[in-house]
């Protein structure tokens, strides 16, 4: 559609500025826009997630976390806030075996034939932590 407007040296010849077709288009706008936009609405699409991880990678990623907020919530008065470092108290605990945490954690004890890397036998058991051992082994081995 083409709209003509008359310049204002127009009017001064007494002919009238048309600006109904401006107007109604300007008026329109917004519900065109709204239609547009509400369109796009009733159509049903799928989401592909941006990562992407697996549903196990993810559960993974949450174990490794919260293992990583229970050891320094009750490991690291004794162990280093990095676990590949030896503590004031503790040894560096990185890559412990689930059993070796285990037997501390629980019994503050050792597996049968492991090697102490110190012999201070100052941990006490930890029996409140028994259900937090499979995230901390997943964080010390991450």
């Amino acid at each position: 559609m083409i709209f003509k407007i008359s310049s204002f040296s127009d009017h001064s010849q007494g002919s009238s500025l048309n600006l109904l077709p401006f107007f109604i288009l300007a008026s329109l706008t917004p519900l065109l826009g709204l239609g547009i936009l509400t369109t796009g609405c009733t159509q049903k699409k799928e989401i592909t997630p941006i990562s992407s991880s697996s549903p196990g990678e993810v559960q993974t990623q949450a174990l490794i976390k919260r293992g990583r907020t229970v050891y320094q919530a009750q490991c690291i008065a004794c162990h280093h806030s990095d676990p590949k470092k030896p503590g004031a108290l503790g040894p560096d605990v990185y890559g412990s075996s689930k059993e070796l945490l285990t037997a501390r954690i629980l019994h503050a004890d050792y597996p049968p034939d492991y090697k102490a890397k110190r012999y201070t036998h100052q941990m006490q058991a930890m029996p409140h932590l028994k259900d937090d051992i499979d995230a901390i082994h997943a964080y010390l081995n991450h």
